[in-house]
């Protein structure tokens, strides 16, 4: 994340992304991937639009292991879970 000063709404944007990838996580583990894609997807368009690329990438890294609806993930998406919400976290 970059170390720049951010103004307050920013701030609050990357609060309630903090909250995503918790529903995030909590939808995986309740088995229901589909709603664990919805979320990886809203984060990853979030922290495009606010211009946080090395994060957008490490989203995108979620949103492909995660697959498409329906189908099962590729080996390694929860680790790349992990890498999002430290990537997200100061």
């Amino acid at each position: 994340m970059p170390t720049t000063t951010h103004s307050d709404t920013t701030i609050r944007r990357l609060a309630k992304l903090n909250f995503e990838v918790i529903a995030m996580n909590d939808a995986v583990l309740a088995h229901d991937l589909d709603e664990a894609r919805f979320r990886t997807h809203f984060i990853h368009m979030s922290v495009q639009d606010m211009g946080f690329w090395e994060v957008a990438r490490v989203a995108a890294d979620v949103v492909l292991l995660l697959r498409g609806l329906g189908c099962d993930p590729l080996p390694g998406y929860g680790q790349a879970m992990l890498n999002l919400a430290r990537a997200l976290t100061p």
